[in-house]
């Protein structure tokens, strides 16, 4: 298992910055942000990737915003993959449509399986593979959605980027993990100080165990990334990130 940061969790600076914060502070690879951090106005896939190969950082994700099963798809995904591909990543992160499960209609969720299947097949041809955000207003809003969603499509390269859901309790975040850290291959890990609050917190401070979805990631024989997306912003950026990372470090011994 790897420790990486979101370089959202600093959109306000220009990509290279962050950066070279998360290899000062002993990461071991950026998950890039799709939108701000590699469209030109700060920094570039290129410049990106050449100051990951300097600070012998990986870049194990492009977080991208492409959502399969919407029109807009078809157009887009070229692009998005040529982004991934000039930063050298190894997956591409999607977002399952734009309904949640359960009251989604059949026909969205045939359109987000077939595109997701078609993703999975272009970019393995680029070896690179794709992982499907856990998201609010997606399908795989719900546990259950997500694991029949990535069933569904059925391709190797293909998984889940879970993360614990906010408005979830404890107790079914320690359940959700221990089912869905198989498919995944992704994680991302935030955390507030109690289910529903809106303002972060210290990783150590979570309102959920974060020692038990590390634990069950490496029963699991994880050997993806997960990936700080954000931190507490009543301290300095910098020792934010030092924290959270000294911590599941400390966890994933």
């Amino acid at each position: 298992m790897h420790i990486g940061l979101c370089t959202i969790a600093d959109g306000e600076s220009p990509v290279g910055e962050v950066m070279r914060e998360a290899a000062a502070a002993g990461y071991d690879g950026v998950e890039i942000w799709g939108r701000g951090h590699v469209d030109g106005t700060n920094g570039t896939p290129d410049e990106a990737r050449r100051t990951a190969i300097d600070l012998n950082l990986d870049i194990p994700t492009y977080g991208s915003y492409l959502r399969p099963g919407t029109p807009e798809f078809a157009e887009s995904y070229e692009a998005e993959l040529e982004i991934a591909t000039a930063l050298g990543a190894n997956l591409v992160r999607v977002w399952a449509g734009n309904q949640e499960y359960g009251v989604h209609d059949p026909g969205h969720w045939k359109r987000t399986v077939s595109d997701l299947r078609e993703l999975a097949t272009v970019a393995s041809e680029r070896d690179i593979g794709v992982t499907v955000e856990k998201h609010e207003g997606t399908l795989t809003d719900d546990g259950a959605g997500a694991r029949r969603l990535i069933e569904r499509v059925d391709e190797p390269n293909c998984g889940l980027n879970w993360q614990p859901l906010f408005g979830m309790t404890s107790d079914a975040i320690r359940a959700e993990v221990e089912d869905l850290a198989p498919l995944s291959n992704n994680v991302h890990i935030q955390a507030v100080p109690e289910s529903g609050a809106a303002t972060r917190c210290a990783l150590t401070d979570a309102f959920f165990d974060v020692e038990h979805v590390v634990r069950t990631l490496q029963a699991a024989d994880f050997d993806g990334y997960v990936n700080v997306e954000f931190v507490r912003d009543d301290i300095h950026f910098v020792r934010a990130i030092e924290a959270d990372l000294d911590y599941l470090r400390s966890l994933a011994r």
